[in-house]
């Protein structure tokens, strides 16, 4: 135990003096009163919350333990072993695991942790693939989860440039784009939105100079996620991890709407059901995203009309062969379907538009698109990109990441 302090220490010391962005959902994290998960997929930023969180609450003092779950020590060593020895011989009363899904019997114990030490508070990252409902151990009771997700165009803006800018509602932004765009005292930020889609997802990306080494690290947390923790969580062998790394280049390299589930067990030639389990398990770890036609029945929900890579900046990272064209068309899409499910907002696939949110359509295009295709909607609005302020139901492209 008392190596993983001086771990610990090791760990902190480094990262005394660096600055620190505090995300807005970090509030929501710290006002769990018990045990408290994170989870998202690699590269978002929940081991550097740990760690803040660690530091924040009296690390150097003994009263708070931050471990990762494989680290060596638990190879002879339980989890529950170790709340047991801090509650009987340290004041630390509360741990911080990192990466939880390593350690195998972890439901187990974190259920015995929590009915046995109260008192013990405990926060923990894990892969956003976790269910706390998944075999007999049902912690689903005693455990709040917390979703945390790679920054938005606003938190990008305020990580990098320091500056405070307010998030908006759907509503607002349909209401009172014209002034809210207006009101934005940001210099060139169809510049930086052009960053932000390139290189501004993922928080751990400014520790990198070079735009090579961003991607090529992002490019290393891709085949992590699923040759480790897809591997891990699904217990699958290596033929079937190589059909999901294949159907995940299959997407990168697609154009918005050409696949779905059915056209990929053709192509595959594949059994619909495993397609299917694939695609969930890589939307799970935060690789692709799907969206539904939104209508009732168990055909629409399990069958995706359109499949998309997560966020722009892992299209951008695949150095894709496609047309200029076709990429910033998938681009803009996959900006909109990441940045609206981020908030947890429904989105679904609209006939009419590219996508419908409650009661609103919405196409996606440049700033020469025009609104033929929603003419004849009502509650239609044309998401613009390339200019700075829209008018009436046009609305800069950008703005919809100041949703969160």
């Amino acid at each position: 135990m008392e190596r993983l302090f001086e771990m610990q220490r090791i760990i902190i010391e480094q990262l005394e003096g660096e600055s620190f962005f505090w995300r807005s959902q970090f509030d929501d994290f710290l006002g769990t009163q018990h045990v408290c998960g994170i989870l998202g997929a690699r590269g978002v930023g929940k081991t550097t919350f740990l760690l803040r969180h660690a530091m924040d609450s009296g690390a150097k003092k003994g009263e708070a333990l931050y471990v990762s779950a494989d680290n060596i020590y638990f190879l002879d060593h339980s989890l529950i072993d170790l709340v047991d020895r801090l509650y009987k011989q340290t004041t630390t009363r509360l741990l911080l695991i990192d990466e939880i899904h390593k350690y195998a019997n972890w439901r187990m114990e974190l259920k015995n942790i929590v009915d046995t030490y109260p008192s013990f508070r405990i926060f923990f990252s894990g892969s956003s693939m976790i269910d706390l409902i998944q075999g007999k151990y049902d912690l689903s009771r005693r455990v709040v989860l917390h979703k945390l997700y790679g920054l938005s165009f606003r938190e990008y803006l305020e990580f990098y440039f320091q500056k405070k800018i307010p998030r908006y509602t759907l509503e607002e932004l349909l209401r009172s784009h014209g002034e809210i765009a207006q009101s934005l005292d940001i210099t060139a930020i169809l510049k930086h939105f052009g960053d932000y889609l390139k290189i501004g997802y993922y928080p751990f990306f400014k520790g990198y100079t070079k735009e090579k080494d961003k991607f090529q690290s992002l490019d290393n947390a891709v085949q992590m996620t699923i040759y480790e923790d897809i591997a891990t969580l699904h217990s699958l062998k290596t033929t079937s991890l190589g059909v999901i790394e294949q159907l995940y280049k299959f997407i990168l390299n697609s154009s918005p709407g050409e696949l779905n589930a059915s056209k990929l067990s053709n192509s595959l030639n594949k059994d619909f059901e495993s397609i299917s389990n694939f695609l969930k398990y890589l939307e799970q770890a935060g690789l692709i995203r799907s969206l539904h036609s939104g209508s009732s029945g168990q055909s629409g929900l399990r069958n995706p009309i359109k499949l998309y890579p997560d966020n722009t900046n892992i299209i951008h990272a695949a150095y894709l062969p496609l047309a200029q064209d076709q990429i910033k068309g998938k681009l803009r899409e996959t900006f909109v379907v990441n940045q609206v499910q981020n908030t947890n907002l429904p989105i679904f696939y609209s006939k009419a538009g590219d996508f419908k949110i409650g009661d609103w359509i919405f196409e996606v295009g440049g700033k020469s698109k025009n609104k033929k295709q929603i003419k004849e909607e009502k509650n239609a609005f044309l998401l613009a990109d390339d200019i700075l302020v829209g008018s009436k139901n046009t609305i800069p492209l950008y703005l919809f990441g100041f949703l969160y």
